[in-house]
């Protein structure tokens, strides 16, 4: 075969030859010909060549001042696809309720009433401490996210949403304020405590939510009562909860929402404090997107959405060429929806279905130039 094409390439070139001596004024233009056409004969360069995603080799664009010259297998036609927008959540597992005992000045300990791990139903006697004051201070946490002081008046004892207090002399007796398990018992009768010591934790960890963090750009897409399905670390089991609240905070400024755990066998046997947790709710109505390879995709990071659930938990954008209706290039942000590990293609949104995607990889300078096919 070697043999058989040089003879045709020497053939080739005697009869340009011959026609060169015939024909004095197209001298010059035979010689330019034999040029191109040994250049054509050269294998192209390793770091001119261009691999697509299956290893088939992608010709290389070539580009002037004004346009960019591409082939057909460098554009991909909009394929439009419905998708469900929704909204990642990652927490970690806590009980709704659970409260800090914290000394707010120094006080003794009289008797400890209760044991580490021991559950408790409301109403029973936690500690009795000894105080100096008629006004003593406990600090806890509320049933939501944030740090609180309770002030405990022996002569208020009507307040029903605080850890109650009864005085004998200069004594106190602490109850528990809802039923939980006694935590982190640190303390023993007879035991001398400094100010802002903490005696014990109570939790109620048959009730459980996990708290997550979005951006207050969300802030219009979630609403208390959405269902969120989340999965938790080391469990093959998917579960359900329910947004219960949603908070905007400031410094940065940004939405805490609550998901309550709904309580069902399979969570019960589960989920457990501190396990980390990744959801996502639903919102909106069915959008359309479309399916694009990776090679289209410039500006982004994809590893994250490469492994299960195969979705972003925040916004993930990338820059993709646009060919627009003018033949004129633009590139242009977009929004990387899912990822298809059977495909192994993207779904993206952001794109008018009238326009064609560039799959090759473009220098920013190409931005505007038109676009011609070869």
């Amino acid at each position: 075969m070697m043999v058989i094409g040089m003879t045709f390439f020497m053939r080739s070139l005697h009869y340009m030859r011959f026609i060169c001596l015939q024909t004095a004024p197209l001298k010059k233009s035979v010689y330019i010909l034999s040029a191109l056409f040994l250049i054509a004969c050269q294998p192209t360069s390793p770091t001119e060549a261009l691999t697509s995603e299956n290893n088939e080799a992608v010709d290389m664009p070539l580009i002037s001042a004004d346009s960019v010259t591409i082939t057909p297998d460098h554009i991909l036609s909009i394929k439009p696809t419905r998708y469900q927008p929704s909204l990642g959540l990652q927490g970690r597992i806590e009980p709704i309720k659970q409260i800090n005992l914290m000394a707010a000045q120094p006080l003794t300990v009289e008797q400890v009433l209760v044991s580490d791990n021991q559950w408790v139903k409301k109403g029973t006697p936690l500690l009795t401490v000894r105080r100096q004051e008629i006004l003593n201070k406990v600090i806890g946490f509320d049933d939501t996210e944030t740090n609180i002081e309770a002030e405990l008046n022996t002569t208020a004892s009507n307040s029903k949403d605080r850890t109650t207090a009864k005085q004998s002399s200069d004594l106190i007796t602490l109850r528990a304020r809802f039923s939980g398990r006694i935590e982190n018992l640190s303390v023993q009768a007879g035991q001398k405590i400094e100010a802002q010591t903490v005696l014990l934790k109570l939790s109620d960890e048959t009730e459980l939510h996990f708290i997550s963090t979005l951006p207050i750009e969300a802030e219009s897409q979630i609403s208390v009562g959405q269902t969120v399905n989340f999965t938790a670390e080391d469990r093959v089991d998917k579960f359900t909860g329910q947004v219960s609240k949603v908070q905007v905070v400031k410094q940065p400024m940004q939405l805490l929402v609550y998901v309550n755990v709904i309580n069902n066998e399979v969570s019960r046997n589960q989920l457990v404090p501190d396990m980390q947790v990744t959801g996502r709710v639903d919102y909106g109505q069915i959008e359309v997107g479309t399916i694009v390879p990776k090679i289209a995709l410039h500006n982004v990071d994809l590893t994250q959405i490469q492994v299960p659930p195969y979705k972003p938990l925040r916004s993930l954008t990338a820059n993709i060429w646009i060919i627009g209706q003018d033949q004129r290039l633009t590139r242009q942000p977009i929004e990387v929806i899912e990822y298809d590990p059977l495909t192994k293609q993207y779904l993206i949104a952001g794109i008018s279905s009238d326009s064609l995607i560039c799959l090759a990889n473009l220098p920013i300078e190409s931005k505007g130039k038109k676009v011609v096919v070869s």
